[in-house]
């Protein structure tokens, strides 16, 4: 490669520019950590702040999930296998615990597991998202159950937090956690995130990148599509909902979109009738199953009130064991789970190398 080629000029070419830019500021997040200062984030986009301070390093190239100069690593590292990635188990799971299961999605695995880490000494907090409605979530550092639970599940705002809004998204921009001033302190951590966001930290722990060195374990979440509504868009989805968004008490993404209304109705949307309201960027990723992470989880393939469990990695194997053991979580049995993910999986790649097809043949 070209040292033109390893700079931010390439990656705003290549990325940016064909609107693919998946909004994980990874890029932006090793800058800023390792003080160059180079880029920054102006109209959602990464951009050059001071291009004089640029070194041209090549790395905020690498780093990015968009690029593929480091998929051949990545998928050598996880032994990925078509269609949902290497793993170790499958497991249906619910939590004990009734104050998460009062405010979770599905199971409340991701609170139950980072629950167990914490008081287990494991880790000295969790990167993930709170929310403060349901089209805005807020990245923050959580280091006890309380801030855990805070940040648990889909509660919404009051109607008014939709007021004056441009745009709404149920996207969560977790890098800008890490700017935290008692991140620091903080040895070991485990992020919760898309797909996206994950594998930029698995590129970044290739590379021995800080911040990503004080990640100690993942929680990948299952992700198809990210919503972004303009005026347009929140028009588009109230006439598939027949309800005002204010009136919206919970979203939840499985075969299709389940819209669950303060009426107590429950509204199914097929996947492919979502497309107008659509982050651009979510169409170009072909990873539903997050299989780089090391647990992926999710409701698609388990009954109500369970998540889907996809055990990846050894750490992973051992945490879930000793979780069930100490009584942390339940476990059924349920067939057809990993068929349902890898259905969605191989969906979901199919409309992400088609869309970067597209790009490429435009460009």
């Amino acid at each position: 490669m070209s040292e033109e080629r390893l700079s931010f000029h390439a990656l705003n070419r290549e990325v940016v520019e064909q609107g693919i830019c998946a909004m994980c500021y990874g890029c932006v997040c090793f800058c800023s950590a390792h003080e160059l200062n180079a880029l920054t984030i102006k109209e959602d986009k990464p951009t050059y702040l001071d291009e004089e301070k640029c070194l041209k390093c090549g790395i905020c190239y690498l780093i990015c999930p968009r690029t593929t100069a480091l998929d051949h690593a990545i998928k050598t590292r996880f032994g990925f296998k078509e269609p949902i990635g290497s793993y170790q188990a499958i497991r249906c799971l619910r939590t004990t615990d009734e104050r998460v299961g009062r405010v979770c999605c599905d199971g409340g695995i991701v609170t139950g597991i980072l629950k167990f880490l914490l008081e287990t000494g494991e880790i000295d907090g969790a990167v993930l998202s709170k929310r403060e409605g349901l089209w805005k979530n807020q990245p923050t550092v959580a280091t006890n159950f309380d801030e855990l639970l805070e940040c648990a599940g889909s509660r919404l705002s009051p109607s008014e937090s939709l007021r004056g809004m441009e745009n709404l998204t149920t996207y969560a921009p977790i890098f800008s956690a890490f700017r935290e001033s008692r991140m620091l302190d903080l040895a070991r951590l485990t992020v919760v995130g898309s797909p996206c966001q994950i594998q930029t930290i698995r590129r970044m722990q290739l590379l021995k990148i800080f911040p990503s060195t004080l990640v100690h374990f993942t929680v990948g979440l299952f992700c198809f599509e990210n919503f972004l509504l303009s005026e347009d868009e929140k028009r588009y989805l109230e006439k598939k909902i027949g309800a005002k968004l204010e009136q919206i008490k919970k979203i939840n993404l499985k075969d299709n979109l389940i819209v669950k209304l303060r009426s107590g109705r429950t509204v199914h949307i097929d996947l492919d009738e979502l497309s107008p309201i659509v982050r651009p960027a979510c169409l170009a990723c072909t990873d539903f199953a997050n299989f780089t992470a090391d647990i992926s989880v999710g409701g698609l393939g388990s009954p109500e009130g369970y998540t889907t469990t996809i055990v990846r990695s050894q750490i992973a194997n051992r945490v879930v064991r000793e979780a069930i053991s100490q009584g942390y979580f339940t476990e059924i049995d349920h067939e057809g789970v990993t068929e349902k993910v890898a259905k969605i999986a191989k969906r979901k790649k199919k409309r992400g190398e088609r869309v970067l097809a597209e790009k490429k043949a435009y460009h």
